[in-house]
């Protein structure tokens, strides 16, 4: 079996929430350690975890979650304040707009909703979904006081749900400012070509692929996919993650172990993997080289 220790998992969702999770984040945070990895960085639709990542790196030993927040209508949207506040108190990843993006909606055909019956956001009167661009197509003012926000504060901006116009136009802004972005889930959302894959990386972003994505429930791309990736872009840019903790889905150590086995199985040399999951992490953390 692939060895995780060192691993970062970049994208873990956990209770307490309004979705079913696997387990609350000293459960999941637990779970990761026992197998040797050293942190999770946990993204929450709803509420920032910068204050719940405290409380747990107090509880779990040799182990860190990092926090964040995603830029959803229960935070005010895209909302300077709310990342100001998440920041100050020590979180590390700024998501975009996930659920609640006006590209989520026109994917799925739902605001707030994945297509299924146990993940339903609830929607302010009147929404049609929230973007970071305005009627020119430039980014609001908001959405840029945001990238400088993470510049500012040697944290990592997160492209979340956002279309492939919005992600070029905050990567765009983010290189003038300095600040480190990594494009999430891509051939889901965005639903991408290798083209726009490269594009991004050609722009200084690392692209994420998940491992729920690749088997299972949700099933969106295949092995072959993810080896496509890492020849079209390079090892040195990938970040492999679980987007795990769902009921409907492994726990996210298992689920990330399962990708890189099959992965390394299928060729892709070790050392590679364990730069998307260690050396690449913790660069986009603002964290030392690992030893």
């Amino acid at each position: 079996m692939f060895d995780l220790t060192g691993a970062i998992d970049m994208h873990v969702h956990t209770g307490p929430d309004l979705f079913p999770r696997l387990g609350d984040d000293a459960a999941i945070a637990r779970g990761c350690a026992s197998v040797g990895m050293s942190g999770m960085a946990v993204k929450c639709h709803f509420e920032g975890t910068a204050v719940r990542a405290h409380l747990v790196n107090q509880m779990v030993p040799n182990f860190t979650m990092y926090g964040g927040i995603t830029l959803n209508y229960p935070v005010g949207g895209i909302n300077p304040t709310a990342v100001h506040a998440c920041l100050a108190l020590g979180g590390k990843v700024v998501w975009m707009p996930s659920g609640h993006s006006a590209y989520h909606a026109e994917l799925t055909g739902t605001l707030g909703g994945w297509g299924n019956d146990f993940m339903r956001m609830r929607n302010p009167e009147g929404a049609t979904g929230l973007t970071v661009l305005d009627d020119s197509g430039a980014l609001t003012d908001d959405a840029r006081q945001v990238v400088r926000l993470v510049a500012e504060t040697d944290s990592l901006l997160a492209t979340s749900h956002l279309s492939p116009p919005e992600i070029l136009a905050v990567l765009d802004d983010a290189a003038t400012v300095g600040a480190r972005t990594l494009v999430n889930h891509v051939m889901y959302m965005p639903d991408c070509d290798y083209e726009f894959i490269e594009e991004v990386v050609r722009r200084g972003a690392k692209v994420e692929v998940c491992s729920v994505l690749v088997s299972g429930f949700w099933d969106r791309i295949g092995l072959g996919n993810v080896i496509e990736i890492f020849d079209r872009v390079g090892a040195d840019n990938v970040v492999l993650s679980s987007d795990g903790g769902g009921i409907q889905t492994p726990s996210p150590h298992e689920s990330l172990r399962v990708l890189l086995d099959n992965l390394l199985h299928q060729g892709v040399p070790e050392d590679q993997l364990r730069r998307t999951v260690i050396n690449n992490p913790r660069e986009l953390l603002g964290l030392p080289e690992a030893v």
